[in-house]
């Protein structure tokens, strides 16, 4: 049996398209999804169900309000406590941060189930220490129960800021796989110096290098919402849309118009920027792009 475990956060009863759209292609790959629905009150819980079960486009996924705390991993570590992949011999653990899939999900899973890994995920960082990105990433029964993962889904993440989850969460999940000696891979990987060296993140440095490998098909949220490393190619994500009949780029618009930038104090400084160009995969095109100001 596969489960997915779907962290969602937003306080509107119904799902926005691309979010509907990356629950369908899970389900398509034989997963039972369980969304931890994050902020959402029961009586908008019990509205989002009922979209969910919407005859033009059902998907089978059963929702879990909770208080809107620690993040995805106190999301998960929820629908854990819930028993939701107690028989469960493949469990994925995901969330709305992305858009995507756009191209088929279904493929990259065979190829990956193929391979046989006990953890496995869809983008490999090797910022600050070697992981996984948590936003997509599978694991067996036996490495979930494996006493090192175990530690990680037992912390007070209801209790901690969103640096220390991604410290103790991501971060230490990866430090978590390398002790345990469980086998894993990722769908799209970098082991480039550089990345680790500058604490890049691919998913924002290098998106259209990861995009365009067809191996990890996803923007994420962040990235064209706030874009706080300044990424300067990122007025090109219509373009890099491979098939819009597949993934609608009118998706992307409606959201990034619906939801305000947050942290836009934050972003890079311009010396940052030209390093981070410098690094990129995509070197080219990102030096092109920030000396044009864009």
């Amino acid at each position: 049996m596969s489960v997915c475990l779907f962290a969602y956060y937003s306080p509107d009863s119904r799902l926005p398209p691309h979010t509907r759209h990356l629950l369908s292609q899970i389900a398509s790959c034989g997963f039972t999804i369980h969304i931890a629905a994050s902020g959402l009150s029961d009586a908008n819980a019990h509205l989002l169900q009922k979209d969910l079960a919407d005859p033009a486009d059902p998907i089978a996924a059963t929702v879990h309000p909770r208080p809107n705390t620690g993040l995805d991993f106190g999301a998960w570590q929820f629908l854990l406590a819930k028993g939701c992949a107690d028989n469960a011999s493949e469990i994925l653990f995901a969330n709305d941060s992305v858009f995507g899939p756009l191209l088929p999900l279904q493929p990259i899973m065979e190829r990956m189930r193929e391979k046989d890994f006990q953890i496995w995920g869809m983008v490999r960082s090797e910022a600050v220490v070697s992981h996984l990105q948590s936003w997509f990433l599978c694991m067996t029964r036996d490495a979930l129960n494996h006493p090192a993962i175990q530690r990680i889904f037992n912390q007070p993440f209801n209790d901690m800021t969103k640096d220390e989850i991604i410290l103790h969460g991501e971060l230490g999940l990866g430090l978590a796989i390398k002790a345990s000696g469980l086998s894993t891979g990722a769908s799209w990987g970098s082991t480039r110096g550089l990345a680790r060296l500058l604490a890049l993140n691919p998913m924002h440095a290098d998106w259209r290098t990861v995009l365009r490998s067809g191996n990890a098909p996803f923007i994420k949220t962040e990235l064209l919402r706030d874009n706080p490393s300044g990424i300067a190619s990122i007025h090109l994500w219509r373009a890099e849309i491979p098939d819009p009949t597949f993934f609608n780029p009118d998706w992307i618009a409606a959201y990034l118009a619906a939801t305000p930038p947050r942290n836009r104090s934050g972003r890079a400084s311009l010396r940052a920027r030209a390093v981070q160009a410098f690094a990129s995969e995509d070197r080219r095109h990102a030096l092109t792009a920030l000396l044009l100001g864009r």
